[in-house]
């Protein structure tokens, strides 16, 4: 996809959650069916979520390591957004409690598994917040559409999550801006693999391109 393609996709993502909010507002039942937990628009999230990580496993793997952290820290949002089953934990604020995991009560193997996933989902965040930060900041990836699309991916995160706290039960507008961001993070990992694409692309091609030939007297 070019990049005229990618911003087409934006303002696609974007017209769609206004669109979404519009229909809710005009439609309360609609709105309450369509934006609330576990619903289509929290599904959806999951979905692009696990997409976007995906396609940084898949399709873009400039160094593994980065690809892998940034994959797990979408597989974290995908996660987050439906809820771990109380069945399989009952309370997962309990994963980042250190008495969690010297509970005898608590079979050791599961306090193990629980520990590795939880530690590798840190180190996962850390290292994926470090390299963002790098691209963002220090090679100014705000200035190419990635960047651009990240931020507003970021943006769109963070104000689902004010208006939450602000909204309390109403759920329409954090659901439909949190998938949002999803939508636009997919979009920038795409755009991320087209720019790879093109930098191979160009350096094969100047590897091709012919020796001038010497002069001869």
């Amino acid at each position: 996809m070019s990049e005229k393609t990618h911003v087409l996709l934006t303002w696609l993502v974007t017209l769609l959650g206004v669109s979404a909010t519009a229909a809710g507002l005009i439609w309360p039942d609609l709105g309450d069916w369509f934006a609330t937990e576990n619903g289509p628009v929290e599904t959806t999230s999951v979905i692009v979520w696990f997409m976007a990580g995906a396609c940084l496993l898949v399709l873009h793997r400039p160094t593994p390591g980065v690809a892998l952290a940034l994959a797990v820290i979408c597989a974290n949002l995908a996660v987050r957004e439906q809820g771990i089953p109380p069945e399989v934990i009952p309370s997962g604020k309990a994963l980042m409690q250190l008495s969690h995991y010297l509970d005898p009560a608590v079979h050791w193997s599961r306090r193990l598994a629980e520990a590795v996933a939880v530690g590798g989902s840190l180190v996962s965040g850390i290292v994926g917040g470090w390299h963002l930060f790098l691209f963002m900041w220090v090679r100014q990836g705000w200035r190419n559409p990635v960047g651009r699309l990240l931020i507003g991916s970021f943006m769109t995160l963070a104000i689902s999550q004010v208006m939450d706290h602000w909204l309390g039960e109403d759920v329409l507008y954090e659901e439909i801006l949190e998938c949002v961001g999803a939508l636009l993070a997919l979009v920038a990992v795409q755009a991320l693999h087209q720019r790879h694409q093109a930098a191979v692309a160009a350096a094969e091609a100047a590897q091709n391109l012919p020796e001038p030939c010497s002069r001869t007297s």
